[in-house]
Protein backbone atom coordinates (compact mmCIF):
# COMPACT_ATOMS: atom_id res chain seq x y z
CA UNK A 1 0.00 0.00 0.00
CA UNK A 2 1.60 3.56 -0.76
CA UNK A 3 1.70 5.66 1.55
CA UNK A 4 -0.93 8.23 0.42
CA UNK A 5 -3.13 5.23 0.56
CA UNK A 6 -2.85 4.50 4.47
CA UNK A 7 -3.35 8.40 4.69
CA UNK A 8 -6.45 8.44 2.65
CA UNK A 9 -7.81 4.97 5.35
CA UNK A 10 -6.81 6.54 8.45
CA UNK A 11 -8.92 9.84 7.47
CA UNK A 12 -11.59 8.29 6.73
CA UNK A 13 -11.55 5.82 9.55
CA UNK A 14 -10.99 9.01 11.45
CA UNK A 15 -13.87 11.17 9.99
CA UNK A 16 -16.65 7.93 10.33
CA UNK A 17 -15.35 7.62 14.10
CA UNK A 18 -15.66 11.11 14.72
CA UNK A 19 -19.02 12.00 13.02
CA UNK A 20 -20.32 8.86 15.09
CA UNK A 21 -19.57 10.66 18.77
CA UNK A 22 -20.74 13.60 17.12
CA UNK A 23 -24.25 12.15 16.27
CA UNK A 24 -24.15 10.04 19.66
CA UNK A 25 -24.53 13.42 21.52
CA UNK A 26 -27.14 14.04 23.08
CA UNK A 27 -28.94 17.46 22.38
CA UNK A 28 -32.16 17.99 24.88
CA UNK A 29 -32.43 20.79 26.84
CA UNK A 30 -31.72 20.11 30.36
CA UNK A 31 -31.57 23.68 31.45
CA UNK A 32 -33.51 26.97 31.69
CA UNK A 33 -32.97 30.73 31.88
CA UNK A 34 -32.49 32.04 34.83
CA UNK A 35 -31.82 35.99 36.23
CA UNK A 36 -30.36 38.63 34.68
CA UNK A 37 -27.42 40.29 36.13
CA UNK A 38 -26.16 43.46 35.20
CA UNK A 39 -22.68 44.25 36.18
CA UNK A 40 -20.92 47.43 36.32
CA UNK A 41 -17.30 48.07 36.77
CA UNK A 42 -16.24 51.25 38.18
CA UNK A 43 -13.03 52.90 38.63
CA UNK A 44 -13.40 55.08 41.94
CA UNK A 45 -10.92 58.50 41.98
CA UNK A 46 -7.91 58.85 44.32
CA UNK A 47 -9.69 59.55 47.69
CA UNK A 48 -13.20 59.38 46.84
CA UNK A 49 -13.69 55.66 47.72
CA UNK A 50 -16.11 57.06 51.01
CA UNK A 51 -17.49 59.72 49.29
CA UNK A 52 -18.44 57.59 45.78
CA UNK A 53 -20.08 54.89 48.47
CA UNK A 54 -21.87 57.75 50.49
CA UNK A 55 -23.35 58.98 46.98
CA UNK A 56 -24.36 55.44 45.66
CA UNK A 57 -26.66 54.77 49.45
CA UNK A 58 -28.16 58.40 49.03
CA UNK A 59 -29.61 57.35 45.44
CA UNK A 60 -28.19 54.03 43.73
CA UNK A 61 -29.61 51.78 46.37
CA UNK A 62 -32.63 54.21 46.88
CA UNK A 63 -33.55 53.91 43.32
CA UNK A 64 -33.52 50.10 43.08
CA UNK A 65 -35.05 49.84 46.21
CA UNK A 66 -38.11 51.50 44.85
CA UNK A 67 -37.89 48.16 42.04
CA UNK A 68 -37.43 45.47 44.49
CA UNK A 69 -40.72 46.76 45.64
CA UNK A 70 -42.33 45.33 42.67
CA UNK A 71 -40.03 43.04 42.07
CA UNK A 72 -38.39 44.35 38.99
CA UNK A 73 -35.05 43.68 40.97
CA UNK A 74 -34.46 40.73 42.99
CA UNK A 75 -31.26 41.91 44.29
CA UNK A 76 -27.92 44.24 44.54
CA UNK A 77 -24.81 44.31 45.56
CA UNK A 78 -20.78 45.91 45.69
CA UNK A 79 -18.21 44.34 45.46
CA UNK A 80 -14.90 45.58 46.20
CA UNK A 81 -11.44 44.62 44.20
CA UNK A 82 -9.21 43.97 47.45
CA UNK A 83 -6.18 43.93 44.91
CA UNK A 84 -7.16 45.98 41.54
CA UNK A 85 -3.85 45.78 38.73
CA UNK A 86 -3.52 48.12 36.42
CA UNK A 87 -6.64 49.20 34.63
CA UNK A 88 -8.92 46.74 36.88
CA UNK A 89 -11.86 47.97 38.51
CA UNK A 90 -11.67 49.28 42.37
CA UNK A 91 -15.95 48.71 42.06
CA UNK A 92 -18.28 45.67 40.92
CA UNK A 93 -21.87 46.87 41.20
CA UNK A 94 -24.38 44.18 40.09
CA UNK A 95 -28.10 44.47 39.83
CA UNK A 96 -30.01 40.99 39.33
CA UNK A 97 -33.43 41.26 37.84
CA UNK A 98 -36.12 38.35 37.00
CA UNK A 99 -35.66 38.29 33.43
CA UNK A 100 -35.38 40.49 30.22
CA UNK A 101 -38.57 42.14 31.39
CA UNK A 102 -37.34 44.15 34.04
CA UNK A 103 -35.13 46.47 31.02
CA UNK A 104 -38.58 47.27 29.56
CA UNK A 105 -40.44 49.47 32.28
CA UNK A 106 -40.64 52.45 30.21
CA UNK A 107 -39.66 56.01 30.60
CA UNK A 108 -42.74 56.49 33.10
CA UNK A 109 -41.83 54.04 35.37
CA UNK A 110 -38.32 54.91 35.60
CA UNK A 111 -39.43 59.07 35.86
CA UNK A 112 -41.58 58.13 38.50
CA UNK A 113 -38.75 56.01 40.76
CA UNK A 114 -36.18 59.10 39.94
CA UNK A 115 -38.85 61.75 40.81
CA UNK A 116 -39.45 60.23 43.87
CA UNK A 117 -35.77 59.34 44.97
CA UNK A 118 -33.95 62.00 43.40
CA UNK A 119 -36.53 64.86 42.31
CA UNK A 120 -36.46 66.08 38.66
CA UNK A 121 -34.77 65.75 35.71
CA UNK A 122 -31.95 68.57 36.42
CA UNK A 123 -31.91 67.51 39.95
CA UNK A 124 -30.49 63.84 38.33
CA UNK A 125 -28.79 65.78 35.79
CA UNK A 126 -26.56 67.86 38.41
CA UNK A 127 -26.09 64.61 40.52
CA UNK A 128 -24.65 62.85 37.47
CA UNK A 129 -21.95 65.81 36.81
CA UNK A 130 -21.28 65.64 40.57
CA UNK A 131 -20.67 61.67 40.23
CA UNK A 132 -18.20 61.91 37.94
CA UNK A 133 -16.12 64.00 39.85
CA UNK A 134 -16.18 60.37 42.41
CA UNK A 135 -15.63 58.05 39.72
CA UNK A 136 -14.98 56.50 35.95
CA UNK A 137 -17.48 53.89 34.87
CA UNK A 138 -15.67 50.58 32.50
CA UNK A 139 -17.16 48.44 31.27
CA UNK A 140 -21.10 47.39 32.19
CA UNK A 141 -22.43 44.03 30.63
CA UNK A 142 -25.59 42.23 31.07
CA UNK A 143 -24.97 38.16 31.90
CA UNK A 144 -28.20 35.53 31.45
CA UNK A 145 -28.35 33.05 34.48
CA UNK A 146 -28.38 29.43 33.42
CA UNK A 147 -29.95 26.95 35.70
CA UNK A 148 -30.33 23.03 35.39
CA UNK A 149 -33.35 21.45 35.64
CA UNK A 150 -33.95 18.87 38.21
Amino acid sequence: MSRITTVLIAILVFSTVFTSSVMAQDHSRNWDNGNVVSVTEVHIKDGMFNAYINDLNNVWRKFLDEQKKDGSVISYGMYGNSSPRAGEPDLYLTVTYANWAAFDRGEEYFNAIRDKVIGSADDMRSAGIKRGELREIGSQYNLQEIKFRD
